[in-house]
C-alpha cells in the first residue's frame, strides 16, 4: 500500500512539474507576441471633425457652418440653416467606426429601425456610410485640406 502512495505521489509530482515547464515556455511564447509591432492607419480626422462631417452628410449641409463641442465624447453638433436661419441642433458618439446620433432633446437614432453610420478614413479622405433597413446605402466623401 506504502508503496502505491509513493507511486501515486511521484506521479503527481511529475505532472506538476512537467505542466509547470508548460506553462513557462508558453509564457515565453505569449511575451514574445505582446512586443509585435502593429501598424494602425494613421487617424488624421479627430472625432470632433467626424461628428462634424456625418451631420454634413445626414442633414446636407456645407460643414463649414456646422459647430461641434465636445461634451466628454458626446459631441453637441450645431448648424444654422443660411436659407431660413432656423437653427438645428445634434447630439453624436462615436464607437470604433460606427457613429450614433439624435436630435439633442430627443432619442438616439439606435434602433434596428434607423439607419446605420460607419465611417472609414484613408489617407486625407474620410467616407461616411450610411446604411438603410433595406440594404441600400448612401457615402459622402470629405478631404482634409493638406
Amino acid at each position: 500500500m506504502n508503496r502505491i502512495k509513493t507511486l501515486i505521489s511521484i506521479l503527481i509530482l511529475t505532472i506538476t512539474f512537467s505542466s509547470c515547464g508548460n506553462k513557462k515556455s508558453e509564457e515565453k511564447t505569449n511575451s514574445k507576441t505582446e512586443l509585435e509591432t502593429v501598424e494602425l492607419p494613421k487617424k488624421v480626422f479627430t472625432e470632433s471633425e467626424i461628428a462634424k462631417y456625418t451631420i454634413s452628410a445626414i442633414m446636407n449641409q456645407p460643414p463649414e457652418i456646422i459647430s461641434v463641442k465636445d461634451n466628454g465624447g458626446i459631441y453637441n453638433v450645431s448648424y444654422t440653416r443660411k436659407d431660413d436661419g432656423k437653427k438645428f441642433d445634434y447630439k453624436i458618439k462615436i464607437s470604433g467606426n460606427k457613429v450614433t446620433w439624435g436630435n439633442s432633446d430627443g432619442r438616439w437614432r439606435d434602433t434596428k429601425f434607423d439607419e446605420k453610420i460607419k465611417y472609414s478614413e484613408k489617407d486625407n479622405e474620410l467616407k461616411i456610410i450610411q446604411t438603410f433597413e433595406d440594404g441600400s446605402e448612401i457615402v459622402k466623401e470629405f478631404k482634409k485640406a493638406e
